[in-house]
């Protein structure tokens, strides 16, 4: 080991007898004074942020918080919760069940959206161009553009919510709008490739977000676990007061949602 170095290191909090700082900001100074979204910017980039980025995020989080018990992650947390474990592990219950399937889709987005960033000119002019190639690659390859389209909603209500608070971020001078821009001009291409329309979903603007708050595409399923935790605080808490107990993913004496397609019964071979 580095004699130089301590065994952990970290920019991000200084514990001391009787003394807290985050970031250099003493606990006591923050506490009552920043919301929590303006806290997880300064964890998570050091500076504390502007007003309307902090409303942006805080639209994200609350716009992926829940999406009823269709829901993977959610559905996991209630059952969790009637087999009796305790409940922080109902939480990490649905929370686990997040990854590249239910709740990346968002992470990919972040990178498809830098990924046309860096191949954009100084005045945009090539983006429906960009936007038009990588749509027609995607349906080459068989493969969904992630962040566009949704399997309940044909236009996503949180979209059309977490634009307006961009649109007031940008005016303000908060942020720059160009991921907004991108995930628009994505949307737009997607129809002209495919002949259909597919909505910008919660994660292609959730990502358009993130983007434009600087924060890189890893983040993403940590944000999402944070909103949707509160979610799940609600459903596990839910289902404990309903008293179920044992609620497997379907339902009792329901042989038609269970099929068994193995061998037929057969003998065991004698010795």
């Amino acid at each position: 080991m580095d004699d130089n170095k301590a065994w952990w290191e970290t920019e991000i909090i200084n514990v001391r007898p009787d003394s807290i700082e985050f970031r250099g900001y003493k606990i006591q100074d923050l506490i009552g004074s920043v919301t929590y979204p303006e806290m997880l910017l300064l964890l998570l980039k050091g500076e504390l942020p502007g007003k309307y980025q902090a409303r942006l995020l805080e639209g994200v989080l609350v716009a992926g918080c829940d999406h009823g018990p269709n829901a993977p992650s959610v559905a996991a947390a209630r059952m969790a919760a009637t087999c009796g474990i305790s409940f922080n592990s109902c939480i990490a219950t649905g929370i686990n069940v997040l990854g590249d399937i239910h709740g990346g889709a968002g992470e990919q987005s972040m990178e498809i959206f830098y990924q046309l960033s860096g191949q954009l000119a100084d005045d945009e002019s090539n983006l429906p161009e960009l936007a038009d190639a990588l749509c027609r690659e995607f349906k080459a390859e068989g493969k969904k553009l992630p962040g566009f389209g949704h399997r309940f909603h044909k236009i996503d209500p949180r979209a059309a919510a977490l634009d307006r608070l961009a649109q007031e971020a940008k005016e303000k001078g908060e942020i720059e709008g160009k991921y907004f821009r991108i995930a628009h001009a994505l949307h737009k291409a997607l129809r002209r490739v495919l002949g259909i329309e597919l909505a910008i979903n919660i994660d292609g603007i959730s990502a358009a977000a993130l983007c434009e708050l600087g924060l890189p595409a890893k983040v993403f399923k940590g944000v999402f676990s944070l909103s949707r935790g509160m979610g799940l605080v609600a459903h596990a808490l839910e289902e404990y007061m309903q008293g179920s107990r044992l609620k497997g993913p379907c339902p009792k004496n329901d042989e038609t949602l269970v099929k068994y397609t193995g061998v037929g019964e057969r003998e065991f071979p004698s010795s």
